[in-house]
């Protein structure tokens, strides 16, 4: 091989090793925004889960649905029929050592 011929090649393997350099961080980066716009996506899924539960629960309360009045009226507000007793039982976390 003639002596241009090497020094081509060398400046052609330093432009691609130059080229790996730059782009290996970016690669890194858009492989880190896919992770993140896929958990951003599974959470504005479950919120839009929510969302529907709760807007069916604001449904039944609307139309006076005598089984969503009650289990609002146990629930949030701690109410019980005649004879019945309410338990409420307080859950205390193990001291981390």
């Amino acid at each position: 091989m003639k002596k241009i011929d090497l020094i081509i090649m060398f400046f052609i393997v330093i432009l691609i090793i130059a080229a790996f350099a730059m782009f290996t961080p970016l690669l890194a980066e858009q492989s880190r925004l896919q992770d993140e716009i896929a958990k951003l996506l599974e959470e504005q899924q479950a919120v839009k889960h929510e969302l529907s539960a709760l807007q069916k629960e604001i449904d039944a309360l609307s139309k006076g649905d005598p089984k969503a009045i009650m289990r609002v009226a146990r629930e949030k507000f701690n109410y019980c029929r005649e004879g019945e007793e309410i338990y409420q039982l307080e859950y205390i976390a193990p001291e981390k050592p």
